[in-house]
């Protein structure tokens, strides 16, 4: 008896639910007070990225010869606001670290002689990215779709950079745009998972979570 009340409550909601929903630009899913997206509000997310250019696209001088690279995935931060009724502004914050292991092959008595040599990097990144919601195209029930474009500043740091026959300290200073497309789905007013797809040089895609928080 209880699991049918259990049921028909639950049946009932959907219903109301289904009755009651917007077919407006922003619609709110069940069980959600807000629309999942809306402006003058502020939205923290921090993600942890995968398929990194940097870690997998570079080359080494005639002299050096490629290793693994090991070391941990880029994580992103960001706050973003809603500006307008479609679009938000993030500040972003980029920290990625990781090591370059080669061996440079010099001449030796016996033959060729490879010293395995390790390039630490430190990457920072800081940018602005504007975001158009896409929920006045895509309607799915507590899905927050959008794309992106921005830019970051990166600092770079390689303890060992090869060069030539031999290694130095480099500090790099680069630009390097960004072109987004993800989405947030809302577990509650408040939280919700977050994923996107793109480049801004760090990663291909990238996972994590978001908070929102609500002006008073």
């Amino acid at each position: 008896m209880n699991m049918r009340l259990y049921f028909a409550l639950l049946l009932s909601l959907i219903t109301l639910h289904a009755q009651g929903q917007d077919t407006a630009v922003h619609k709110t899913s069940m069980y959600l007070q807000h629309p999942v997206y809306l402006r003058n509000t502020y939205t923290a997310t921090i993600a942890v990225g995968f398929i990194d250019y940097y870690r997998h696209d570079y080359t080494l001088p005639a002299a050096f010869k490629k290793g693994n690279t090991s070391g941990f995935s880029p994580f992103y931060a960001k706050i973003e606001y809603g500006i307008g009724d479609r679009v938000s502004l993030a500040a972003t914050f980029g920290y990625d670290a990781f090591v370059y292991n080669f061996s440079q092959v010099t001449p030796g008595n016996n033959g060729p002689v490879s010293r395995y040599k390790h390039n630490n990097t430190r990457i920072l990144s800081g940018g602005l990215t504007a975001y158009y919601h896409l929920g006045s195209v895509i309607h799915v029930a507590r899905l927050d779709p959008f794309i992106g474009i921005g830019a970051s500043i990166n600092n770079i740091r390689y303890s060992a950079f090869p060069q030539g026959d031999s290694t130095l300290v480099k500090l790099e200073h680069t630009v390097t745009p960004v072109l987004k497309a993800g989405a947030r789905y809302y577990i509650t007013d408040a939280f919700s998972v977050y994923g996107d797809v793109g480049f801004d040089k760090q990663s291909i895609f990238s996972v994590g979570f978001s908070c929102r928080f609500f002006r008073k």
